[in-house]
């Protein structure tokens, strides 16, 4: 194995490891912040990055059925969290966009993962920063990769 291949092998380690203790967050409860199960997180984040996607193209992306999908979103609209739109002139397609408060909600969750996550690391901001572009670069191709995409943009 090469050292790249080992560097990323042991970043997808730490990233499992990490996962589950910011994960939690979501899903306790907190002072004006919905809480969300771990399902719900994930379809939400969907939603936050491609606002207006279709049920069916949620679904795929989170790799789930429809009729699941379709549920969860029900959930998070009753939360505030979630609306429905149909697409003009075709009332039977709907569209699934992030509301205010979903900004809302993720901004605090994300004050609270920055205050764990600074009380376990020493690196400096530049150090953050890169580590926020690889994380990010990397989040995004697997969203594609899950929802069918090739990383050009041409089915997978």
């Amino acid at each position: 194995m090469n050292e790249r291949a080992r560097l990323l092998g042991a970043l997808g380690g730490d990233i499992i490891s990490i996962f589950p203790r910011l994960q939690k967050e979501v899903t306790e409860p907190h002072e004006d912040l919905v809480q969300i199960t771990r399902s719900e997180s994930e379809l939400l984040r969907v939603v936050l990055l491609d606002p207006g996607s279709t049920v069916s193209q949620i679904a795929e992306a989170i790799a789930q059925h429809r009729s699941n999908t379709s549920t969860r979103i029900a959930s998070l609209v009753a939360k505030g969290l979630l609306e429905k739109r149909a697409v003009e002139g075709d009332g039977r397609e709907v569209r699934v966009f992030p509301t205010r408060r979903a900004s809302v909600n993720l901004a605090g969750f994300q004050r609270i993962w920055a205050d764990i996550l600074s009380e376990v690391t020493t690196a400096t901001t530049e150090e953050i920063e890169v580590a926020a572009r690889v994380l990010d670069e990397i989040a995004s191709r697997i969203a594609l990769w899950r929802a069918g995409v090739d990383a050009d943009g041409t089915g997978a």
